[in-house]
């Protein structure tokens, strides 16, 4: 009866693991975020339009949804330097999650959508569908420690 057992098991393993990767291939593009820093995102947003990248820099969230935002520096924020920062389209459920690394630095992938060079917009783009938020160390890391 175990040997039964064991070998649906490794058929059903098998079996899963075959549909699993014929599904990658059939046409199925698995897309790798381009790494880049925040000075060569400021320098030419629109080189990455609607590309999905990784970036590091001052994560704010504010009180309302639309001042939340990435900062090349936590001091371009405070003087108010908005071409040294992308806007971020955070859902309710990111912004709460995200919270506990508010204001500190962090590495976030997402897809940039750049305003192009004869935007009336104040900022440089956005990062929207974004997937991922790191606290970057020293700082705290997510998930948030609840002894904070």
């Amino acid at each position: 009866m175990k040997r039964t057992s064991r070998r649906t098991s490794v058929c059903a393993c098998i079996f899963m693991l075959l549909t699993g990767l014929a599904g990658q291939g059939a046409g199925q593009k698995t897309s790798k975020a381009i790494s880049i820093g925040m000075v060569a995102l400021l320098a030419s947003p629109e080189k990455y339009d609607s590309k999905e990248i990784s970036t590091w820099g001052f994560l704010y969230i504010g009180r309302m949804p639309e001042e939340d935002s990435l900062w090349l520096h936590k001091e371009d924020g405070d003087g108010s330097l908005f071409k040294n920062s992308f806007a971020l389209e955070l859902s309710p459920e990111q912004r709460q999650s995200f919270t506990c690394v508010n204001q500190t630095y962090v590495m976030i992938t997402g897809t940039l959508r750049s305003n192009g060079s004869d935007s009336s917009r104040l900022d440089s783009g956005t990062i929207k569908n974004i997937k991922n938020v790191t606290g970057w160390s020293p700082h705290r890391t997510l998930p948030c420690d609840s002894k904070r």
